[in-house]
């Protein structure tokens, strides 16, 4: 039995076992509940999205990324950078230490006008390295910079890396292979979190877990059908001529009456897909990034994904009908988990108390740890720094989500409000 078949088969019987588990889960409750209001919100909500998990966890093993083509197209590398002193000097070292040939790749190097030492440190590397640095008079936010940096680009792709971002060796080559498909028009990197070591602390390996699930698991299964929905900042590469096309109106971008800043990337991935490209995942183009090790740091950050991934779905839902009936399908399950997720928490949790349905909220969670449960282990077999720990973590990252759920459902009600440069 080969590798991908002993995977596939552990995985068979593991989700077969879930799903069995889970559907006497659903018949308690309907002897728990009766015919309450609660079932149905409840159950309504299990129905669709348990399947949809499941259906993610098994699709995921088809996923391969874009093998190596001897493809080497001009490349023009965005780093759009705000008071990142302490972190430019590696990132710019890593790209230039990357084996992609030095006579198609450029280096633009954005400040957003810093408050410390940083473009004095860019300067410093710019007498090692030559590359471009654009200034800017006044601090704009990152979509700005961006966009400043994409006007000095010559190079067919464009790959956009964070400040805060050290990247593999061989990122930018297999970052740009999936481009040898005419209708990609952009491709997502694989962020590892950097600061995730034995030495760290708790809440870096949380989230070392949880990027691993987050960009292999979910962002493979979106690969496969050509809709990743955002292509993480931390590492992506997009067609410049397609790019030039949208830059106004992405850089201008209005919510609500006020210019909308962060969800740059997730933008600009919706922008891609509106033209009628595809977007997908390059599990091999590696990038390690810090991650929040401070609880209001992580809080701040996930208020703020949480504004622009809700801005960003109302976007996509206004183009994502005209999509083929499996891309429509999709996304719209996702948009449905995501905005209904925290909503059915409160009712599994505050509203089961209220009903003194005290046995059903054990069901609810022990539901929630079957499907944890599952990703960890699919996670195991997919990635391989995955360790057995991060199993662990992995399991313990769902009190998390719990919490998120809550700071997800304030980021929805204050839209409006959040600074240019997110946690920085």
């Amino acid at each position: 039995m080969t590798e991908f078949n002993k995977k596939s088969f552990s995985c068979s019987v593991v989700v077969y076992l879930t799903v069995v588990l889970l559907s006497l889960l659903y018949l308690s409750r309907v002897h728990l509940f009766g015919w309450h209001w609660a079932y149905w919100v409840l159950v309504i909500y299990g129905v669709v999205v348990t399947p949809y998990l499941i259906f993610r966890l098994v699709v995921t093993y088809l996923y391969t990324s874009t093998p190596y083509q001897n493809y080497h197209p001009s490349v023009s590398v965005v780093v759009p950078v705000y008071n990142e002193e302490e972190g430019i000097s590696s990132t710019i070292d890593s790209i230039f230490n990357s084996d992609y040939p030095r006579d198609k790749l450029e280096l633009i190097v954005i400040d957003d006008k810093s408050t410390d030492d940083t473009l004095e440190v860019i300067n410093k590397k710019r007498l090692e390295y030559d590359f471009k640095v654009v200034t800017l008079d006044e601090n704009g936010g990152k979509r700005h910079a961006m966009a400043a940096g994409f006007k000095q680009c010559t190079g067919e792709i464009l790959v956009c890396i964070d400040s805060d971002t050290v990247i593999k060796s061989d990122a930018i080559t297999m970052v740009v292979q999936p481009f040898t498909d005419n209708v990609v028009y952009c491709v997502c990197g694989n962020a590892v979190a950097a600061n995730s070591s034995e030495s760290d602390n708790t809440l870096a390996r949380l989230q070392k877990a949880w990027y691993a699930d987050s960009f292999r698991l979910r962002k493979g299964v979106e690969s496969l059908f050509g809709m990743v929905i955002c292509c993480s900042g931390v590492l992506a590469a997009y067609r410049r001529d397609k790019v030039e096309k949208i830059v106004d109106e992405w850089v201008n971008e209005k919510f609500l009456g006020r210019h909308f800043e962060s969800g740059d990337d997730r933008q600009l991935t919706n922008r891609m897909l509106r033209m009628g490209g595809k977007s997908v995942f390059q599990s091999t183009a590696l990038a390690y990034t810090v991650v929040p090790h401070v609880t209001k740091t992580f809080l701040i950050q996930q208020i703020r994904w949480g504004r622009s991934g809700f801005r960003g779905m109302l976007f996509a839902s206004k183009f994502f009908y005209k999509k083929n009936p499996i891309q429509f399908t999709l996304f719209y399950l996702t948009m449905f988990m995501t905005f209904f997720s925290p909503i059915s928490f409160l009712v599994n949790t505050i509203g089961l108390v209220l009903l003194g349905q005290y046995d059903s909220m054990i069901v609810y969670f022990f539901g929630i740890f079957l499907i944890s449960a599952l990703t960890a282990l699919s996670t195991k077999l997919l990635v391989n720094y995955f360790t057995l720990k991060d199993i662990v973590y992995r399991l313990a990252f769902s009190l998390v989500a719990i919490v998120l759920s809550f700071v997800y459902l304030y980021a929805w009600i204050t839209l409006w409000k959040g600074n240019v440069w997110g946690t920085r």
